[in-house]
């Protein structure tokens, strides 16, 4: 068994939150391989290669890369191209904005967001 019943009902439950996000992101995707279990792709659409995958092995895993892609979408959004780490106060301001609404609807997973080391 690739994950017990609890660890694949949580992960499920964070796929089900980050849908939409996911659904409109340009370059993510997740899928199902039945030998590794569900798969964090990072895709480059022009020329349709997967530029990293990452096998999931637990949900908090996958909310910590999600919190990630979320803040670096703020990031590239400002036309900036540092890391998370040296955002400018609007940036973490409008990541803290953005990672709100997974927060308060995972709360148990809340305290990952400040695994992107200037959130607190």
């Amino acid at each position: 068994m690739l994950y017990s019943v609890e660890d694949k009902k949580q992960i499920e439950k964070v796929i089900g939150v980050f849908q939409e996000y996911i659904n409109g992101s340009d370059y993510l995707d997740i899928v199902y391989a039945k030998k590794l279990g569900y798969i964090l792709l990072k895709i480059e659409l022009k020329s349709r290669d997967i530029m990293e995958s990452i096998v999931i092995e637990n949900a908090e895993e996958l909310v910590t890369e999600l919190f990630s892609e979320i803040a670096m979408d703020v990031v590239e959004m400002t036309g900036n191209d540092h890391a998370i780490a040296n955002a400018d106060p609007l940036e973490r301001a409008e990541i803290e904005r953005r990672l709100a609404v997974y927060k308060e609807k995972l709360p148990e997973y809340a305290k990952l967001a400040d695994s992107l080391e200037f959130l607190e």
